[in-house]
């Protein structure tokens, strides 16, 4: 195994992996919460292929994932193993096949099972596709997006059919509803809490305000000015998604569409088109935001931000990852300051930019209550009444050319009077004090 890792690349072990290989390695059940981009994935495969009895025909482990995408990353992390492991088989089960490929190769059981919930239940449950009594070891990876999505009552099902396995459970983020939902299924042996939980300390996050330019054009203009190595711009709407990418279509951007209206085979286009580097923009829903490594994503960009703003923390994370920097860009307006608010009150620090007529510039002011203009000065009531005749001498009995210029004229007249006599006031309050002190000083010598 350290031979094989050394192979792929994998020399020093993250934070999280030096504190869970060791305990899952032990068979210890535990619950572990690390921010994206942590390495979280490896934490979990290398104890579960360590142990796996690979002469064993049976399955043996069962990671279960929210989302498909989500559960193809991990199935393609863990094949990279299999030339170091010739015996060690796996099988990824998903929507992304029909369930009767799903069942081909029934007769070779694997050893390690990667799938969704819904399908696995489908699978192993209602159609006993394979035994699972000698599954030992159980992975919950993505908890929070497990429990929002429903799936729960899948994961049961498939809980009841095995004789105590270890459990581990993986999250970005651990809240105290899904501690209480997660007893029901792991008595933790072992907790973990990384040291940020929310994003990685060397990504940026900055506040952009686009003024009221709308989306396309503001996304456009910024995209011109910054241009990003690899940027994926996030959107809370899958209308809007598609709105953005049809405008950078349209002015000759670029881009690549993801988001959860895709059929499955245009989702593992784009993904294949993402990780091939074909384009340096991808526009996405948050479905993108969750778990997936997209390597070298240097800009992250928040059109708007999600309603559950932890997701702004997994769309932030997909940049600044395994150590390296990145920016996180939010846009907003007048109309929308509260959300951004609420992120400062969680701790976020931002810096602040306007985007206007194509330059982007620091704003000194940011969401700081802009200062009120000063009241108009109250003029004193003699120069008011001499401005008053200056105007009634301006006026002629009838409307004259340049009427409006001349009154203006004699005003200006009036005030420079005053003005003039305000400064020799001024010069000579300066002078009296002046010969004061003086004064004081010579009488000081005298005595």
């Amino acid at each position: 195994m350290v031979g094989a890792l050394d192979k792929l690349g994998y020399h020093e072990p993250s934070a999280v992996q030096t504190a869970v290989i060791p305990k899952a390695l032990r068979g210890e059940s535990l619950l572990a919460q690390s921010e994206t981009g942590s390495g979280k994935t490896h934490a979990y495969l290398i104890p579960i292929i360590e142990k796996l009895d690979i002469n064993l025909n049976r399955p043996q482990a069962i990671i279960l994932s929210p989302t498909r995408e989500l559960a193809r990353q991990i199935f393609e992390f863990a094949r990279e193993f299999q030339r170091f492991f010739p015996k060690f088989r796996l099988r990824l089960y998903s929507s992304e096949e029909a369930l009767s490929q799903n069942e081909e190769g029934k007769l070779v059981p694997p050893q390690l099972i990667i799938g969704t919930p819904g399908r696995l239940k489908d699978l192993l449950i209602n159609r006993d596709l394979f035994p699972l009594n000698n599954v030992k070891t159980i992975v919950l990876d993505e908890a929070d997006m497990l429990l929002d999505l429903g799936y729960f009552q899948d994961i049961e099902a498939i809980f009841g059919k095995l004789n105590k396995p270890q459990t581990m459970v993986f999250s970005a983020t651990l809240k105290q509803n899904l501690r209480d939902e997660l007893r029901r299924f792991v008595k933790a042996d072992f907790e973990w809490e990384g040291a940020n939980t929310q994003t990685a300390s060397t990504v940026m996050h900055h506040l952009i305000d686009v003024k009221h330019v709308g989306n396309g054009p503001a996304l456009q203009e910024f995209l011109k000015i910054r241009n990003p190595y690899l940027c994926i711009v996030f959107a809370s709407r899958v209308e809007t998604v598609a709105a953005l990418q049809k405008y950078l279509k349209d002015n000759n951007v670029p881009s690549i569409y993801f988001s959860g209206a895709l059929d499955a085979r245009s989702r593992r286009k784009a993904l294949r088109d993402i990780r091939a580097d074909q384009c340096s923009v991808i526009v996405a829903s948050d479905i993108l935001s969750r778990g997936m490594d997209i390597p070298d994503v240097t800009d992250v960009i928040s059109i708007d931000l999600p309603h559950d703003l932890d997701f702004y923390f997994h769309r932030a994370g997909r940049t600044g990852r395994f150590g390296k920097s990145g920016d996180s860009w939010v846009f907003y307006n007048a109309d929308t300051e509260e959300q951004p608010r609420q992120l400062i009150a969680q701790g976020v620090v931002f810096d602040y930019f306007t985007l206007k007529n194509g330059v982007l510039e620091k704003d000194p002011v940011g969401l700081a209550p802009k200062t009120k203009l000063l009241k108009k000065k109250e003029l004193p009531e003699e120069e008011l009444k001499d401005i008053k005749i200056a105007k009634a001498l301006a006026r002629g009995k009838h409307i004259e050319p340049m009427y409006k210029k001349k009154r203006q004229f004699a005003i200006e007249k009036v005030k420079k009077k005053y003005r003039r006599k305000a400064i020799q006031r001024s010069v000579r309050l300066v002078l009296e004090k002046q010969w004061k002190a003086a004064a004081k000083k010579k009488n000081g010598e005298d005595e």
